[in-house]
């Protein structure tokens, strides 16, 4: 599965899962872009273990829900790396909380949306025009089983979620005669560092990573594997979509989820 010579862009790579997905494709042979919104330091930190493994890296302070700073991060990962081949759509407002449709307010539906769906656009109209130019590239959408089967009191955490396995089916269609193939990745409960939400200003919100315990076992045991996943688990079928070994996998969703969408006791 080399990527040996592409430029790749991780979208909220400064911590969680999309650290490991930026080290993987690192490892890989890809040289990595990273971006974090609130704190550059951790992005920072991120790109300096890549450099340790002997490829270029670059951190980017970039909001994903605001199309300026998308152009202008794009722009600098192509004077520093190079035009980017290879975009994993990470970054993501990833919380667990339960407010139900009524209770949720306007204000944070389009928070969620601006950041989860928005973002990915964003991200996806500025570097496929150089992949169509360059006849080869690499889209990875991160979704959810949250967009499959729903989540109570997560109206707009699925909904965008969902959206973005319409948006990879779309895109697909669109970049197929260009080489360019766009995939998406389902991805159940992993374990890993607590994520940040992905707009500036936003509050701090508790992840799965912070829920109390009781409510962490509920959850595991309704995973018919009775565990959560392994960050490197979701990261290798990152790299595999991201490879020229993938070349005729396009639209597709891929479920890494230790089997959470399956009915189990």
């Amino acid at each position: 599965m080399s990527v040996q010579g592409k430029v790749a862009l991780v979208t909220g790579g400064s911590g969680g899962l999309g650290r490991i997905h930026a080290l993987t494709l690192a490892e890989k042979g890809a040289d990595v872009a990273v971006t974090g919104n609130r704190n550059l330091d951790k992005a920072e930190a991120v790109a300096n273990e890549i450099r340790a493994l002997g490829r270029r890296a670059l951190a980017v302070k970039m909001d994903v829900s605001k199309e300026d700073e998308v152009i202008e991060g794009i722009e600098k990962i192509k004077k520093e790396l190079g035009p980017v081949n290879i975009l994993v759509n990470n970054a993501a407002i990833g919380i667990v909380r339960a407010v139900l449709i009524e209770k949720m307010s306007k204000k944070d539906w389009d928070l969620d949306l601006s950041v989860n769906l928005t973002g990915a656009f964003n991200c996806i109209k500025a570097v496929i025009p150089e992949m169509k130019e360059g006849k080869w590239g690499r889209i990875i959408n991160v979704s959810s089983v949250t967009g499959t089967m729903g989540g109570l009191g997560q109206c707009s955490y699925a909904a965008t979620k969902a959206g973005l396995l319409g948006l990879t089916k779309t895109i697909a269609l669109e970049g197929a005669r260009y080489n360019i193939t766009c995939n998406a990745v389902i991805l159940g409960v992993f374990g890993g560092e607590k994520t940040e939400r992905g707009v500036s200003g936003a509050p701090e919100v508790s992840s799965f990573y912070d829920v109390a315990e009781p409510f962490r076992e509920r959850i595991i045991k309704r995973i018919a594997m009775r565990r959560q996943g392994d960050p490197k688990e979701l990261s290798n079928v990152v790299a595999f979509m991201a490879s020229e070994e993938s070349s005729y996998v396009t639209g597709a969703s891929i479920m890494v989820n230790g089997g959470s969408d399956l009915f189990t006791f």
